[in-house]
């Protein structure tokens, strides 16, 4: 089974777009007001009520992105109506540039298959300081089957936050698109000491269908158990799906137990392999 970690996008942060000035000794609260360059999208009486808790401030969003940027999210998330969410980022955009809005934007438009322009927001959001935007990019790209874009900009993911997420991905694209299995076991094993638990399945896999190391495959299911898996659903993957014989599960088990290579590891018994 090839698994392919797909991006989850959540508002991270929530801007804050007031200032602050000091006289005698007493604070004053002076909102910002921003001025949109495109006009803003109609009030939608269709789907106003099913996304209420943010479409409420439909008034605060004529001149404040943010309201503007979280109606947008919700058309996106809830709705998964990805052309109205995109025109609300536009409309946020078009009063102040958020690195933030422009992440969204992208990830709008890459579910709209529209990738040229995904790479325009993704890149826009990455200049204006917003590194979460870089696996999207790179998603993006493996998306339109340019792999050696995808690959770069997994990397500078990687290199700038050592995220699991994208090593993992660099891990599924040298296997599945690259061929170059050297390189996928690297980045696989990177993934887990990045602590990306979805790697050590993914890693499995990758020993049991490119590699048939039925050894390994093994290990790093066994490892997973009581931290990520039950122990019945690995023993049956190991078993009933893989068909791998007791004697050779029993040695992924001590595999396991005993390399460095395992940062997690199952100390318990194997009961149900009898």
């Amino acid at each position: 089974m090839k698994v392919k970690t797909i991006i989850k996008i959540l508002i991270i942060t929530i801007f804050s777009l007031s200032f602050i000035s000091c006289e005698d000794n007493k604070k004053e609260v002076k909102e910002i007001k921003f001025t949109p360059s495109l006009p803003m999208p109609e009030w939608d009486e269709a789907n106003s009520k099913k996304i209420w808790n943010v479409y409420k401030n439909w008034h605060d969003a004529k001149k404040d992105p943010v309201p503007a940027m979280k109606i947008g999210y919700e058309y996106s998330e809830k709705l998964h109506d990805y052309e109205k969410a995109l025109a609300w980022y536009k409309y946020a955009d078009s009063m102040i540039a958020l690195g933030e809005n422009s992440y969204f934007a992208c990830y709008a438009l890459q579910k709209l298959k529209r990738y040229d322009e995904a790479i325009s927001w993704c890149k826009k959001a990455i200049d204006l300081k917003w590194d979460k935007a870089l696996p999207l990019l790179a998603t993006v790209y493996e998306d339109n089957k340019k792999y050696d874009e995808a690959i770069k900009y997994y990397k500078q993911s990687y290199n700038k936050t050592k995220d699991g997420l994208s090593a993992n991905n660099l891990g599924y694209l040298y296997s599945s698109k690259i061929k170059d299995y050297k390189e996928a076991e690297k980045w696989y094993k990177k993934a887990i000491e990045s602590d990306y638990k979805e790697a050590y399945q993914n890693i499995s896999n990758f020993y049991y269908d490119k590699l048939n190391n039925k050894i390994k495959a093994s290990a790093y299911a066994i490892a997973t158990i009581g931290k990520i898996y039950n122990i019945s659903s690995v023993i049956k993957l190991l078993k009933d799906d893989m068909k791998i014989p007791n004697e050779i599960i029993k040695k992924g088990y001590e595999l396991q137990l005993n390399s460095p290579d395992f940062p997690i590891k199952y100390k318990g018994g194997l009961e149900s392999l009898k």
